[in-house]
């Protein structure tokens, strides 16, 4: 019940999640058509034991353990990333720092070997390219002079890049696109959540408390909007519950409301969509059939004064409670206004307990 209340929910306000994800896109574009890209230039290295200096099947074996140890590959890698290296370097290659602010540097040992990666990252591929070959090569040169035990040897040179590595703008889009949905779905979540709150509060207002059918100052107002249109066309009933006077300032209060809420209900499920139910006083109820002619009227009230009749089994004494009910019914009149309408409806209704019949129809052309 729950899932379907979300989804109903999402249905209803399906043009945020619409217009979040769209937003959301339109920037990732924007974004990547604006941002700078990226190029990565990577250069590999391989350490292993220098042949030259280490003799001995027992030394190699050795060498080779220290290897293990990591602690070698690091240095070699800190390096790499070593601000004098990186200085001498653009020192040699005569660039400009300066000119240098946008690129970055990341040096790696792949895991469970002897490699090392250095790679330059910055808006220019072939300059990436250079300076990790350059920065590379003249690490080696310093290794080398100081550590003769191990090699540092280039294992693959680095390359000038074709493809940029961000920004990447499927990737972007099909991001922005998932966090757009997820968004949007979040915010018609909460804008649901907040409406219904308010629109429960108006909707209360509009609502005698403890029937839940119209109280009286709206159904009124729906009934001078409906009398002052260009074609009314309606019938006006009252219907009195007789049976309920005795006990209407006698039950407990949850008693009444259950047995108001009744009596509410079965005149709802007795009438159209169309057709208006409210509370008129503490024992009668108004009902207004919209383009429903006198006849009709009469018929559809039959109808209802038959479900009423049916008796109510309170729950404080088990004894049955019998409304007794009695229908005056007014037929709108060329001329009528809403408070003519309202007092031909309540003279038919006193009709009712002068005579026989539970239920009379005041016509047309039929006099006052």
């Amino acid at each position: 019940m729950e899932i379907k209340l979300y989804f109903k929910m999402l249905k209803n306000s399906w043009w945020i999640i619409a217009l979040t994800t769209l937003a959301a896109v339109v920037v990732a574009l924007i974004a990547s058509y604006f941002t700078t890209p990226i190029y990565k230039a990577t250069t590999s290295f391989i350490v292993s034991p220098n042949p030259n200096i280490i003799v001995g099947e027992g030394n190699v074996l050795e060498s080779l353990a220290t290897l293990d140890r990591r602690s070698i590959i690091t240095t070699y890698a800190e390096v790499l990333m070593s601000p004098r290296i990186h200085g001498d370097t653009t020192e040699q290659l005569k660039i400009n720092e300066e000119s240098l602010v946008d690129y970055s540097y990341t040096a790696i040992v792949l895991p469970d070997t002897t490699i090392l990666e250095f790679s330059v990252q910055g808006p220019d591929p072939a300059i990436a390219a250079l300076l990790a070959n350059s920065i590379g090569q003249r690490a080696v040169n310093f290794i080398q002079s100081l550590y003769q035990v191990y090699n540092l040897t280039i294992l693959d040179p680095a390359v000038s890049p074709f493809v940029p590595i961000r920004p990447l703008p499927l990737q972007n889009t099909a991001v922005a696109f998932v966090i757009g949905l997820a968004l949007g779905t979040a915010f018609a979540l909460v804008r649901e959540l907040l409406i219904a709150p308010i629109e429960n509060f108006f909707k209360r207002r509009l609502l005698d408390d403890i029937s839940q059918a119209m109280n009286r100052p709206t159904f009124e107002k729906k009934l001078a909007e409906i009398t002052s249109g260009s074609k009314p066309d309606f019938s006006l009933c009252m219907v009195r519950l007789e049976g309920l006077s005795d006990y209407i300032n006698v039950l407990p209060l949850p008693t009444l409301q259950i047995i108001l809420r009744h009596i509410s209900q079965t005149l709802k499920n007795q009438l159209r969509g169309n057709d208006i139910v409210g509370r008129w006083d503490d024992i009668d109820f108004s009902v207004l059939l919209s383009e429903t002619p006198g006849d009709g009227a009469l018929y559809t009230m039959g109808r209802v004064r038959t479900a009423l009749s049916v008796p109510i089994k309170l729950d404080v004494s088990g004894e049955d409670l019998y409304l007794k009910p009695q229908i005056g019914i007014a037929e709108y009149r060329v001329g009528d206004t809403a408070q003519s309408i309202v007092k031909n409806t309540e003279w038919a209704l006193d009709i009712t307990k002068k005579g026989d019949d539970n239920i009379y129809l005041l016509k047309t052309n039929q006099p006052i």
